[in-house]
């Protein structure tokens, strides 16, 4: 990977990627387009918007991959393919399988254990199981990157 670049309306998560290793961090209303339109290999939507996907389109560059992970918002999904490259992929993963899951989630346990990746980069929040309520509170807010409870 020669670049990561995050789009996150959170000024502290925009820090917290910054401090964790990407090379850009930007806000949603930063014009993608001018920046990086018709160059990125690939763009990952962890939310699933339509917009976001879109935008998606003017930023890779022939032979790019849109990769949508977050569950897509609306039943159908239009992409406008004319402002983007000839040729592309989309890959939309949802909610994968079972067996899908726990075999994504095996490489980040390992890291973990290699002490490569930290789980507490990432778990800024932790309440009992009893503080449930306190837990989506808090994550409405939008500041939690993971929020861990404990029972």
């Amino acid at each position: 990977l020669e670049h990561i670049a995050v789009v996150e309306p959170v000024e502290s998560k925009r820090e917290r990627a910054l401090a964790m290793g990407a090379d850009l961090a930007l806000a949603p209303d930063a014009d993608l387009v001018g920046q990086f339109g018709g160059t990125l290999d690939a763009v990952v939507d962890a939310v699933g918007k339509p917009a976001i996907t879109n935008t998606a389109v003017e930023l890779i560059r022939m032979g790019g991959s849109i990769c949508v992970y977050g569950v897509l918002s609306e039943p159908t999904l239009t992409l406008n393919k004319a402002k983007g490259p000839y040729n592309f992929n989309l890959y939309i993963h949802q909610w994968p399988t079972r067996r899908r899951e726990r075999e994504a989630q095996e490489p980040l346990c390992q890291w973990i254990r290699q002490g490569t990746l930290r789980a507490d980069d990432f778990v800024t929040h932790t309440f009992r199981m009893e503080q449930v309520a306190a837990a989506f509170d808090e994550l409405r807010k939008g500041h939690a990157v993971k929020i861990l409870l404990h029972y």
